[in-house]
């Protein structure tokens, strides 16, 4: 599993498509501003999502990638 720790100033994320076909929860930006998690299925992308976004997370989260 992989731990990602999660910026205060995130704002709202969503699911895209990156680079090989992987789900990615990615927040819309680019360059330095930018925050993605890749995600083995779209399923798996839109429940971290959506626990990002409901902010029910306690400034890190897991997610089982590869």
């Amino acid at each position: 599993m992989a731990t990602y720790e999660i910026p205060k100033n995130l704002g709202k994320v969503r699911v895209a498509m990156g680079l090989g076909n992987l789900f990615m929860v990615w927040n819309g930006k680019q360059g330095k501003g930018e925050f993605s998690i890749p995600c083995r299925t779209r399923k798996q992308a839109e429940e971290v999502a959506k626990i990002i976004n409901s902010k029910k997370h306690d400034g890190v989260i897991e997610v089982l990638s590869g």
